[in-house]
């Protein structure tokens, strides 16, 4: 699946249930929902690198978003870490 596809494809999902895809537990349930909808019948020790690989881009893929839309961002305990900007900016 192609980069484009899919971002707007965890976009989609987050957009359809942001309680359980945007909380805490949302990275093992989106790279479920991923393998589920995609490599369906196929067991997990025959699942490909390649796959296995897309299924950690969509994890990352749904980090970003969330920080970027803190509307659908319900995590409490594994929050992003808001960055000093001041203190990043005076070491460059």
């Amino acid at each position: 699946m192609a980069k484009d596809l899919l971002k707007q494809w965890v976009l989609r999902k987050i957009y359809e249930n942001p309680k359980l895809y945007g909380g805490d537990n949302g990275n093992p349930a989106i790279i479920r929902e991923y393998l589920r909808e995609l490599h369906g019948k196929t067991p997990a020790e025959d699942l490909t690198l390649p796959a296995i690989s897309q299924s950690v881009a969509v994890s990352r893929m749904r980090n970003k978003i969330l920080e970027n839309h803190p509307e659908f961002d319900f995590r409490i305990k594994h929050k992003a870490k808001v960055k000093n900007r001041y203190f990043t900016e005076s070491l460059l």
